[in-house]
């Protein structure tokens, strides 16, 4: 059977051999006093020998990145891709459409994971009305989420695009579910004719298939009125592969005098999810996730119910503790904020280190390490128990506002609750502070711990 990575390989290996061989032929036409044949070796040697730096790029990326970097050395006169075939030209087109997230403010850590596994489906839906262009380019799909990204390209001979025209207004359909939904959308200028957008939804749904056909159905895009509708279907093979599904038995509790049944959890590379069942819900529970070494997963968002059952997103699993045996789903007592206690502790550190911040539940956060780079600003800490593990923490210079974090804590020992939490770039300064902000519940709450075992295919 062929894979999709099968397919990949292929694929990369043809505009590879597209560009070797129009880059010959742009040689024989444009001598140089470079051999390429010599030349070709030695791009070939050096990209085995490159270190490996912080953004790794799939083989694909590597090998059109690779093989455009031998045409740019050889045929340094060429200032676009105009000499190159128009199917390699778009094969070496690849929009950082992340990137543009980031920038934006998105959690890099919540879309990492599409990246690096290489997770999203070229979708290849394109369709053009009053000159202007709309292509749907990939997609994500994994039943709990939805990523779309998208390009807009206006005529060459239009003026340069301004927010006004940087926007597309849109409707989701998709054939034979109508589910719950959340979603959200950025649109970035590109350039005088060009921007991109991103559409991410988190859906509400109990049991979404495997294959799911959208419809996105498009009346305008910026000031012009016109018909971009496009249909794709959406196939969640490739999350499917990196993901485990759990059905619990008697996993049971009861709260407020009603019976709750922990139904489904989910760990997938992008989302964490536990269901619960109940007819006709209670309000809202107050619900952490705990792994078998005592990581909590953090809250993405998106959260919901329906009459039936709620639904709750974690963060995904992590590299670190990649097939946990079990998790845990934490249920807290629902309390009103006069009884939870608050605490905020303040410390400068322009002292020495280790230095103790109180944490969440009586705990304590333990300050190691703080690594002053160009980028970022790492805090490296240890937690004193499972629950001081998510005490906020923030710096301060002076009197200004709080510096918040870029990002969850990630663990880095197994054996510890040790953690490194990304910050803004701050400089060293007399002044520098950190500061948690912790809280403790009632002594008296009642707290339900139900371990989920997880069985892994071997």
């Amino acid at each position: 059977m062929t894979t999709a990575k099968d397919r990949l390989d292929v694929e990369s290996e043809a505009v590879t051999a597209q560009l070797q061989k129009e880059a010959e032929h742009m040689i024989h036409s444009m001598p140089s006093s470079v051999d390429f044949d010599e030349l070709w070796q030695l791009h070939i040697g050096r990209v085995k020998e490159a270190p490996r730096g912080r953004h790794r790029l799939s083989p694909y990326r590597k090998r059109i990145i690779g093989a455009t970097a031998a045409l740019a050395v050889t045929a340094g006169s060429i200032i676009g891709i105009g000499f190159i075939s128009p199917p390699v030209a778009e094969a070496l087109r690849v929009i950082p459409f992340f990137d543009y997230l980031y920038a934006k403010g998105a959690d890099r850590e919540e879309l990492k994971p599409i990246e690096e596994k290489h997770l999203s489906s070229p979708a290849g839906a394109v369709i053009a009305d009053k000159g202007i262009t709309f292509n749907l380019v990939e997609e994500y799909y994994d039943g709990i989420s939805l990523v779309l990204n998208y390009e807009v390209t206006y005529p060459s001979s239009s003026a340069p695009i301004t927010g006004k025209e940087a926007a597309v207004f849109y409707k989701l359909n998709f054939e034979g579910h109508h589910p719950q939904r959340i979603s959200t959308h950025d649109f970035t200028i590109t350039g005088d004719h060009t921007f991109v957008g991103t559409t991410r939804l988190s859906f509400g749904d109990k049991d979404l298939p495997d294959r799911l056909r959208l419809n996105m159905s498009i009346d305008c895009i910026g000031t012009t009125r016109g018909n971009w509708d496009v249909s794709v279907l959406l196939d969640r093979a490739k999350s499917n592969a990196l993901s485990t599904t759990v059905y619990p038995k008697n996993l049971d509790f009861m709260y407020d005098n009603s019976l709750y049944t922990v139904d489904k959890l989910t760990l997938g590379p992008l989302t964490s999810q536990v269901i619960v069942m109940k007819s006709y819900p209670h309000d809202w529970l107050n619900v952490m996730l705990e792994d078998d070494i005592g990581t909590l997963y953090m809250n993405k968002g998106g959260d919901g119910a329906t009459d039936e059952y709620y639904y709750f997103n974690f963060s995904p699993l992590t590299e670190f503790n990649p097939k946990p045996q079990y998790m845990t789903l934490i249920v807290y007592e629902t309390l009103e904020n006069a009884q939870i206690k608050s605490h905020e502790d303040r410390q400068r550190l322009n002292g020495s280190l280790p230095l103790n911040l109180k944490g969440n539940e009586g705990g304590t956060v333990k300050v190691t390490a703080v690594d002053y780079e160009e980028k970022q600003t790492v805090v490296y800490y240890e937690a004193s128990q499972v629950m001081s593990q998510n005490t906020p923490l923030s710096l301060m210079e002076e009197e200004d506002d709080p510096i918040f974090p870029k990002g969850q804590p990630v663990r880095i020992s197994r054996d510890k609750l040790a953690f490194k939490l990304i910050f803004p770039p701050v400089q060293p300064s007399d002044k520098l502070e950190i500061m948690a902000r912790s809280f403790s519940y009632p002594e008296d709450i009642q707290q339900f711990r139900l371990r989920i075992p997880v069985q892994w295919a071997k």
